[in-house]
C-alpha cells in the first residue's frame, strides 16, 4: 500500500490553525435549501480519528482512478481532508481546485498547505451560486457531503458542468436518509430518490455506484448534453 502523508493530519489541532444546468430544463425539481456555515471552531470534526477508516477517502480515490497529471475540484473543501489527499495522487503536473465558500475554511487550507508542502492545490473561494472553475479544465469533481448543502443547486450544478471535461466523472456522497438509526440530522442526509431526481435534471447520468460505505449514498455520476 502507497505510504499517505496525510494519515499524520488525524493529529493535527485545527482549532489552532482556524481562527475564533440549464434553468431551462422542463423536467428539474424544485429544490428549496440553505448554506449551512460551519463554525470555524467546528473544523476539528472534518478530521475526527475515525473518519480514515470509517469513510474510506483512500479507497474512493482509489476507485475513482485519480492519477498522475490529473485536475480534481473538490467542492465544498473545507480544510482539505479530500484535497490533500487527491493533491498527492495527481503530482506535481496535477492540479486540485479546492473550493470553500468561507474564508475561514480557506485560510485553514493554506496553512495545511504550507504544512505538507502541496503545492499544486488553489484554493478558490467561490460563491454559493458559482464555484469559479475554469471552464473544461476538470477530471474529477469531488461533491462529499456537500451537495445537500447548495442554496443554488441548479446554478452550481451549471457551472460545475461546464467546468467538466466531456469524459469527466463527478463523485457525489451523502449521509443516507434511508439510514433511521444515523445520528446524522435529517438536514445533513438525502435519500437516493432525492439524489436521482435532482442530479440527472441537472445535466448528468449515473455511471455507477460504490457500495462500501454503510452509512452514505456514494454515486459516480458523467455530464451529459445539456440542450
Amino acid at each position: 500500500m502507497r505510504p499517505n502523508r496525510t494519515n499524520s493530519l488525524l493529529l493535527l489541532p485545527l482549532l489552532i490553525i482556524l481562527p475564533a444546468v440549464s434553468a431551462a430544463q422542463s423536467s428539474l425539481p424544485d429544490i428549496e435549501r440553505q448554506t449551512e456555515l460551519v463554525d470555524p471552531r467546528d473544523a476539528a470534526w472534518f478530521y475526527r480519528s475515525e473518519r480514515s477508516e470509517s469513510e474510506k477517502p483512500e479507497e474512493l480515490l482509489d476507485l475513482l482512478g485519480i492519477k498522475e497529471g490529473d485536475v480534481v475540484a473538490d467542492i465544498g473543501a473545507g480544510v482539505g481532508f479530500f484535497s490533500l489527499r487527491a493533491a498527492e495522487r495527481v503530482g506535481p503536473g496535477g492540479k486540485v481546485f479546492a473550493v470553500d465558500v468561507q474564508p475561514e475554511m480557506i485560510e485553514g487550507l493554506e496553512m495545511m498547505m504550507k504544512r505538507f508542502g502541496h503545492e499544486n492545490i488553489e484554493p478558490i473561494l467561490g460563491n454559493v451560486d458559482d464555484p469559479k472553475l475554469p471552464v473544461d479544465s476538470v477530471d474529477h469533481v469531488l461533491l462529499v457531503i456537500s451537495y445537500h448543502e447548495f442554496s443554488h443547486p441548479i446554478e452550481m450544478m451549471r457551472h460545475i458542468h461546464k467546468a467538466m471535461k466531456r469524459d469527466g466523472q463527478m463523485l457525489i456522497v451523502e449521509y443516507r436518509a434511508e439510514d433511521l438509526n444515523s445520528r446524522v440530522s435529517p438536514l445533513h442526509k438525502m435519500s437516493e430518490a432525492e439524489i436521482m431526481e435532482e442530479i440527472p435534471a441537472l445535466g448528468f447520468r449515473r455511471d455507477r455506484v460504490i457500495d462500501i460505505i454503510p452509512s452514505q449514498h456514494v454515486f459516480v455520476f458523467r455530464k451529459t448534453e445539456l440542450d
